[in-house]
């Protein structure tokens, strides 16, 4: 009945329960709080003290009335309703277990994926493009190197000339006719003779005349038609093709059927270089060459080259995506939230194998494309089965063939380049240095087998074929490939078969061992980038234990070190031992840091030294600590981001140092904001709830709820790269908190966000601690603290100051209570009281033991370390009128006193 208008702030588990009086400080309000006291001294309650309303408190209630006036519609949620959207989004738990939680993981992974690549068209429009342009270029330039024309076969070209002829009378007009037009420079000189007389005639004045060439390129001996018997013998000169005697003859037999000397037939030479058979040396004839070397060696055909080349670039493709989902620790939170790296990897690479399927098919079809439009269709190439031409195969049977087989050198290259990418932190670099890596090892695999194969020593050819075919899995894959091309090759299975071969052959007998370690390479290389990536390499290179003095920590903190100390873990270190009662469940931990040391190489101070404490379910445990105090390193090492030194921690009983990250029950808000580029607000949170295995039937108003909840319904389709500091803020929050796990590590979450969306996060968080949710939260805000945790400590060099409930720590560490005091200031009434006359009356309260903190022309901060708040109000309110008091205020320490007199004695003490 003292306090009529008393309302419930907070209500924290296991913590201080926070009151608003909503009344002035009267006779009421003071017998409330000799109450209280009266209380305390008979052990009711433990402690209390008073507290002023803060800026927030004021900014809110101002906000909140304008929002009732105006009705500005707020993207605020109603403060009704936000107990009833967080009872759904934390007590309910159902969650997919078994295979249907890992399918979960890889729906979200596949959605997350192609969205990103699908946003990203502009590097995969430039992929695509590139096949176009090479093959564009190459067919040109093919085109240009492969000349080729018409050439019209008129015997006039050949003039001045003298053109000998033995002709049958009746054709001797059609022979006139068809070697029109005439000139001066041509000379028809008629034989007597036959041809072979003719063609003695000819040699004769060659012998007459050494060192000269004649003017006569051509003879003709043409006789009557016998039925549909055409005939005519000619003589051609090896100065000229020989082709212009098709033209004359055609000419003649055409001109003699039709029986019309004007008649004629355009002849046509069309010619062009072909192969290796052409005289000018050019690269492709060049690499055709080298090609034969495939036939005996494990070396794709050079011609392949700048095909292999352009394959590659599928592999600068990929790792880029790889990079960037690494970048700012985005992959790290996957891992955290309930992702395991073998779901992550194996996941990765079954789809980039099927992205270079499609890829390589797509490179097939626009060489074939390219290749028909300026060639015409293979089968309508002239080709001489008589003649095996000297080249390892056709170019378009040849890439039909190698494409498909690039299948075989993805296999075990796409674990190769995942490890490169472990190395670099920019993702355009990395894909690069991939593409150039691949290259370089590209030729070596041609360079080393040819030089290798003048090598008399078989042992030593041997040993180097299988040291490069061992340590890069490339190449060994590029030998499987080349060992299957050379199969279907005619032209190697001739020569590989006869006595006669260019090189000694390489590895013939022996593919079935590059079959083996082709499959080991997968399986050894997957297995290293799981093993990586699950913290099993990490070693402390502590060899024996380092010595801690207890005595130097407060009493309460090393209470607490005992008991985490004292807690018996099973033989596995799984879990704690079995409870069977629901006070017991209660009083387990959920997170226990246990002993937790880590110090940094090359550094003699510790970030974490021997920190030990607990935080039990349905607990909000506040770390607090200056910059630098190791609250950030010690939730890095519970994430499993770094390593302890010594000591360790366990999460809902799992050992943080043994466990694979894929603990889906700790969500975790990390300090700085993950990259996640491409994906939007409502994108992330539907891949963490898939992460954490939410079933279908809940997810989607899981989604909507917490989304509502942290108010990010206006950014749901904004990239959250795109997003203000804040914003950001509240989205880690929600991704820590979906689900829900079982324990959230909060470091920082409400830095940079608005007051209205602070008091809103922390109405959450106690929400969440209601649903017997753990969480470990670390701010700059102290009144953030004191409303939402129930315990809290405050860290310096590694190690806990103190430890407590807020109102136990103001208790034993506060310096009794701060009166700020206001007086009217009235300059004309000189008889006005000043600050100076109310510091005199508080001096000569003796029993209070006051101190004078702050003065001013008309306010003043005092310092009473001795009294009860009752005493004080009812000391003020009773000489308020006497000392002219307009306004004041009576608050116990604050946290933040607290913290700061800490911090001066660290500094007093380093100092």
């Amino acid at each position: 009945g003292y306090l009529p208008q008393l309302t419930i702030e907070s209500d924290i588990p296991n913590g201080d329960i926070v009151f608003r009086a909503n009344q002035p400080p009267d006779n009421q309000f003071v017998q409330a709080l000799r109450q209280l006291e009266m209380m305390k001294v008979d052990n009711r309650i433990k402690n209390y003290g008073v507290q002023n309303s803060t800026m927030d408190d004021v900014f809110l209630k101002i906000t909140k009335d304008t929002k009732d006036e105006n009705d500005s519609g707020s993207t605020s949620v109603n403060i009704e309703h936000i107990d009833e959207q967080c009872r759904y989004v934390f007590d309910e738990r159902e969650f997919f277990h078994g295979w249907r939680y890992y399918l979960s993981q890889l729906h979200g992974l596949t959605v997350k994926t192609l969205l990103v690549r699908y946003r990203r068209w502009g590097l995969t429009l430039i992929l695509l493009l590139l096949p176009i342009v090479y093959n564009l270029l190459s067919n040109i330039i093919s085109r240009s190197q492969n000349a080729s024309g018409t050439f019209k076969m008129e015997t006039n070209l050949l003039n001045p000339q003298t053109i000998l002829y033995k002709v049958d009378p009746l054709m001797e007009n059609y022979f006139q006719a068809a070697i029109r037009p005439k000139s001066n420079d041509l000379v028809l000189e008629k034989r007597s003779e036959n041809i072979s007389e003719m063609n003695k005639f000819i040699w004769q004045k060659r012998m007459d005349r050494p060192y000269t060439y004649t003017d006569i390129y051509l003879g003709f001996q043409v006789s009557v038609p016998q039925e549909n018997i055409y005939k005519i013998q000619t003589l051609s000169s090896n100065l000229i093709s020989g082709h212009e005697v098709v033209s004359v003859a055609s000419n003649i037999f055409f001109k003699y059927a039709l029986n019309d000397t004007a008649a004629s037939i355009q002849t046509t030479l069309i010619y062009k270089k072909t192969g290796n058979l052409t005289i000018e040396p050019t690269i492709g004839s060049l690499l055709n060459v080298l090609s034969i070397a495939s036939c005996f060696l494990k070396v794709l055909p050079a011609s392949l080259i700048l095909d292999v080349f352009i394959f590659y670039l599928i592999f600068f493709y990929t790792t880029i995506f790889l990079v960037s989902e690494r970048k700012d620790s985005f992959l790290s939170l996957l891992n955290i939230s309930g992702l395991h790296p073998a779901c992550y990897w194996l996941f990765n690479y079954l789809f980039d194998i099927m992205t270079s399927v499609i890829w390589f098919c797509y490179l097939l079809a626009m060489y074939c494309i390219f290749d028909v439009a300026f060639n015409g269709l293979p089968s309508s190439r002239t080709s001489s089965t008589s003649i095996i031409p000297i080249e390892f195969a056709s170019s378009w049977d040849l890439r039909v063939q190698f494409y498909p087989l690039t299948i075989i050198i993805v296999l075990p290259t796409l674990p190769f380049v995942y490890l490169i990418t472990k190395i670099f932190k920019s993702d355009l670099l990395c894909g690069l240095s991939v593409l150039f890596i691949l290259i370089i090892l590209h030729m070596i695999s041609i360079i080393v087998p040819i030089v290798m194969s003048f090598v008399s020593n078989t042992f030593i050819q041997k040993l180097i074929y299988w040291l490069f075919n061992i340590i890069s899995p490339t190449i060994n894959a590029q030998a499987i490939a080349t060992y299957i091309l050379a199969q279907q090759s005619t032209f190697c299975q001739i020569f590989i078969h006869t006595d006669f071969s260019f090189f000694t052959p390489i590895g013939n007998d022996t593919i079935e061992w590059n079959w083996v370690v082709l499959i080991s390479h997968i399986i050894i290389l997957l297995l290293v980038l799981i093993t990586i990536d699950s913290g099993l390499l990490k070693f402390s290179c502590l060899t024996h234990p380092l010595e801690f003095d207890e005595n130097m920590l407060d009493n309460d903190v090393l209470e607490e070190r005992h008991r985490i100390l004292s807690l018996n873990y099973s033989a596995t270190n799984k879990s704690l031992l079995d409870t069977d009662t629901n006070e017991e469940e209660h009083e387990t931990d959920h997170l226990t840091v246990h002993d937790l040391v880590k110090r940094f190489p090359g550094r003699n101070v510790f970030a974490v030294n021997h920190l030990t404490f607990g935080a039990k379910r349905g607990e909000a445990f506040g770390l607090l600590g200056y910059n630098g105090a190791g609250k950030t390193t010690t939730f890095r090492i519970l994430v499993g981001d770094e390593l302890a030194t010594q000591g360790t921690a366990y999460i809902d009983g799992q050992n943080v140092r043994r466990h694979l990250k894929s603990m889906r029950q700790l969500g975790y808000c990390p300090q700085q904001n993950c990259s996640m580029d491409f994906l939007t607000v409502q994108n992330g949170l539907y891949l963490l709830a898939r992460i954490r295995g939410v079933t279908f039937s809940r997810i989607h108003l899981v989604v909507e709820k917490i989304s509502s909840l942290f108010l990010l319904d206006p950014f749901l389709n904004n990239y959250i790269h795109q997003l203000s500091g804040g914003t950001k803020r509240r989205l880690h929050a929600a991704l820590a908190l979906i689900g829900p796990p079982l324990v959230a590590i909060l470091d920082e979450p409400t830095t940079g966000v608005d007051p209205n969306a602070r008091q809103q996060m922390q109405e959450i968080f106690l929400n969440a601690v209601k649903a017997k949710l753990t969480i470990i939260l670390t701010s700059h805000s102290m009144d953030e603290c004191e409303r939402v945790c129930n315990r809290l400590g405050i860290m310096f060099n590694g190690q806990l100051v103190c430890l407590g409930t807020i109102q136990h720590l103001k208790s034993k560490f506060g310096q009794g209570y701060t009166i700020e005091i206001k007086v009217h200031s009235t300059s004309n009434d000189v008889n006005a009281t000043t600050i100076q006359n109310v510091q005199s009356f508080l001096l000569s309260q003796t029993q209070l033991n006051v101190e004078i903190k702050e003065l001013s022309y008309s306010t003043g901060s005092f310092q009473v370390k001795q009294g009860t708040p009752a005493d004080l109000f009812e000391l003020l309110e009773q000489n308020k009128q006497y000392l002219n008091i307009e306004t004041y205020t009576i608050s116990q320490t604050t946290l933040e006193q607290i913290f700061l007199s800490f911090g001066k004695q660290v500094n007093d003490t380093l100092q």
